[in-house]
């Protein structure tokens, strides 16, 4: 007997199938189906033969594949009762569907069992969202090794994956490369999302490009320890499995309590890497926001300075004073301490859990610099390490059962500190008490929230893992922070983008992305993520004309443009600019002040040039009124002479004027003779044109940055088929000028 359920978006449709009261299997994942499909002749459609060699029934790449079903490869479930492995075989009791949710309610009376497996769909955005809670209906205790949040089929034609690697000051570096053979994994075990291993993957056809190709993408909403699965199986189909990594002995249910797993996304698209970036864009702009409260600040995001790369501990009253007062001149509207303000904290090596502001730098409290700061135009902003704790601080002294550690061991040390267990409720009121009252006396609304250090020795008091419940306790501190001062902003920072994630994303306004400012690195981290993130929610910061991390000098060109796709900010000392690095900077922020209403709903992306030496920006708004061109030169061009570049996401059948921006024009040229764009001198062309022809891109020297402008004229002529079509791909044929 097969049990066929469908969830429909306006595009898309996902169709499963129980067979025999077993768990679902995914059969169909597609564009949407006509209503009056036969599900049962497309479950019948799907049923693959049964191979000679193994066991006599299927071995079916369900949700959660099960070993007492005869699932031989690795399963998504792993269960232990008094040290012995369960071996399941759930029956399916119940089936509701509802208008955009379907929950399959399974039962296993032997293991005493009940696994309820959620799968919504958003009208809106065409993500599908699926999640497991797991229950203890027995008598003893269950030992949860693994449970993951959904498995599906590979798809047939998927022949490459994309997934986004890294380290510290070099996060969100993506990698592209062939399925292979054999089984592919990826694991996160720091207790945070890791800077190595972003919780998002994609798979694509060969060939699959930023404007045409299909290709199927999820995210997994969750700030700790992570597992991908992409397993190739003995009879040969492939499973993709996703969901939270779970320590041994760290998911432990008594009778009667349930497990649920964090939620894995799901989003395909037959357009190409560019329209599955504006998909998830589109999702978490309407469904992964920290609050309703904070939507204006979303669509209008403030300039914002950070004292770090200006100051590192080095401040006192009078010098932030200077840099306030230089940063307000420059246009900023936020100013934010970063370390270094609070009891002890001269340096990495003592303070943290000592939350007190420090009485030689602010003897009267804060009070008085959030003042200062709000005289000048601008509000103030705080970095925090709640997470964190120092060896010798008073907070240990006096709770030294607070700190992560395994019982005879002295706790590894990471930068200088360890990490307390906010898995404990005690732990998350005096976070909340102390968080609260720094608010409460001083006029602050914005808190960069810092967490630099790995788990190690990740045992609470009782002696078992806590990363999960850390992870889980750190969410719980920011509602509870956000419930009682609705105006908060929490910025997510974790040694750079060590924790950015739909988890945090959840919680926090702006995510941090990396610590490394130098723009010819971060133009490619921007890029990379935005493939999965939308840009109002990226810090990126104008650093020092001298990087602090790759000690690679830049121009103030070069630097600004990479910061205009994001979230503007400043992370330098003002008083060290020159005066024409100053002019530019101040033209640059009253521009980016003017413009960034429209860039709520902006559709921004990495778009590919064809030159790895030539980097990409194109950034439209949802209207197709205006875009934004930003090339970056981060090497030399591979040609002397440049290539074309397609403009997708203009409509087809208006006619758009292209424009040189200052400040960030002329380039300087590397030629004998400038091309097209060169002399400064505005073209009119169809969107048609713009995304079949292209514009042959102006000749850049190596660390040289420009911007074009295109914007919809007011004679626009377009009429016919053209004049509401959405132009997305360059494949005409092109002549060399």
């Amino acid at each position: 007997m097969k049990q066929a359920v469908r969830l429909d978006s306006p595009r898309d449709t996902q169709v499963w199938v129980a067979t025999d009261g077993a768990l679902p299997e995914l059969v169909y994942w597609g564009p949407r189906l006509p209503d009056e499909e036969d599900l049962q002749a497309l479950a019948h459609a799907s049923e693959a033969p049964v191979p000679n060699g193994g066991l006599d029934l299927h071995e079916r790449l369900s949700w959660l594949p099960e070993a007492g079903r005869g699932y031989t490869d690795a399963p998504g479930l792993a269960l232990r009762r008094d040290g012995t492995r369960l071996l399941t075989a759930f029956g399916l009791v119940e089936v509701r569907v509802e208008a955009s949710a379907v929950t399959w309610h399974s039962v296993d009376p032997v293991a005493t069992l009940t696994l309820d497996l959620l799968l919504q769909g958003d009208p809106e955005s065409h993500v599908f969202s699926a999640s497991a809670t797991l229950g203890n209906v027995g008598t003893r205790p269950l030992q949860v090794d693994e449970l993951a949040s959904g498995g599906l089929p590979v798809p047939a034609t998927a022949a490459e994956r994309l997934h986004l690697s890294g380290r510290w000051s070099a996060e969100f570096q993506a990698v592209r490369e062939p399925l292979g053979s054999g089984t592919w994994s990826l694991e996160a075990r720091t207790g945070r999302s890791s800077h190595h291993a972003y919780p998002g993957l994609v798979l694509l056809e060969a060939g699959t490009r930023a404007t045409a190709g299909r290709a199927w993408s999820a995210q997994l909403s969750w700030s700790g320890n992570h597992s991908w699965r992409l397993l190739q199986t003995r009879w040969g189909p492939r499973l993709w499995q996703v969901g939270g990594l779970w320590l041994a002995g760290e998911i432990e249910l008594q009778p009667g309590e349930r497990f649920s797993t964090p939620v894995a996304h799901l989003l395909r698209t037959d357009s190409g890497l560019r329209e599955l970036a504006m998909g998830w864009h589109d999702f978490v702009r309407r469904h992964v926001s920290p609050a309703v409260s904070t939507l204006a600040t979303l669509q209008n995001r403030p300039v914002q300075f950070s004292t770090w790369e200006a100051t590192y501990f080095d401040h006192d009253a009078g010098r932030l004073q200077a840099l306030a007062e230089a940063a307000a001149e420059l246009g900023v509207e936020r100013f934010v301490m970063d370390d270094g303000w609070f009891r002890g904290r001269h340096h990495d090596r003592a303070g943290l859990g000592d939350w007190e502001p420090c009485p030689q730098r602010h003897p009267e409290g804060l009070a008085p610099l959030a003042v200062r700061v709000r005289r000048l135009g601008m509000r103030l902003g705080l970095w925090v390490e709640p997470e964190g704790v120092s060896p010798g601080s008073a907070l240990l002294e006096r709770n030294p059962h607070w700190c992560q550690r395994v019982d005879g061991r002295s706790p590894l040390l990471g930068r200088h500190q360890w990490v307390l267990d906010f898995g404990r409720e005690d732990v998350q009121d005096w976070a909340v008490d102390w968080l609260a009252g720094l608010l409460r006396d001083a006029p602050i609304d914005f808190l960069k929230w810092d967490m630099n250090r790995d788990f190690a020795h990740e045992h609470g008091e009782h002696g078992r893992p806590v990363a999960a419940a850390h992870v889980r306790g750190v969410h719980a501190v920011m509602q509870r922070l956000r419930a009682c001062h609705p105006a908060l902003e929490i910025e997510a920072c974790a040694s750079g983008g060590g924790r950015a994630d739909l988890g945090m994303m959840a919680q926090c306004a702006r995510l941090w992305v990396s610590d490394c400012n130098d723009p010819l690195e971060r133009i490619a981290m921007h890029g990379a993520a935005l493939q999965f993130l939308p840009p109002e929610r990226l810090g990126v910061h104008i650093g020092p004309a001298l990087s602090h991390t790759t000690g690679r000098p830049t121009s103030m060109r070069a630097r600004t443009l990479v910061a205009w796709f994001g979230h503007l900010g400043i992370e330098a000392d003002p008083q060290a600019f020159t005066a024409e690095e100053r002019d530019l900077l101040c033209t640059v922020v009253a521009a980016y002040r003017a413009t960034r209403s429209r860039w709520y709903r902006l559709r921004s992306s990495r778009i590919d040039t064809g030159d790895p030496a030539i980097q990409a920006l194109w950034a439209v708004t949802d209207d197709r009124t205006e875009g934004w061109l930003g090339l970056l030169a981060t090497g030399r061009p591979q040609a002397g002479c440049p290539g074309r570049l397609p403009l997708p996401d203009l409509v087809a059948g208006r006619r758009y004027a292209v424009r040189p921006m200052p400040p960030w024009w002329p380039p300087r040229r590397g030629v004998k003779q400038g091309g097209a764009l060169d002399d400064g001198a505005e073209l009119r062309l169809f969107g048609r044109t713009l995304a079949e022809s292209g514009l042959v891109l102006p000749s850049l020297w190596p660390g040289d940055a420009c911007m074009l402008h295109v914007s919809e004229t007011a004679m626009n002529t377009g009429s016919g088929a053209d004049a509401g079509t959405v132009a997305h791909d360059g494949r005409a044929t092109t002549f060399p000028s």
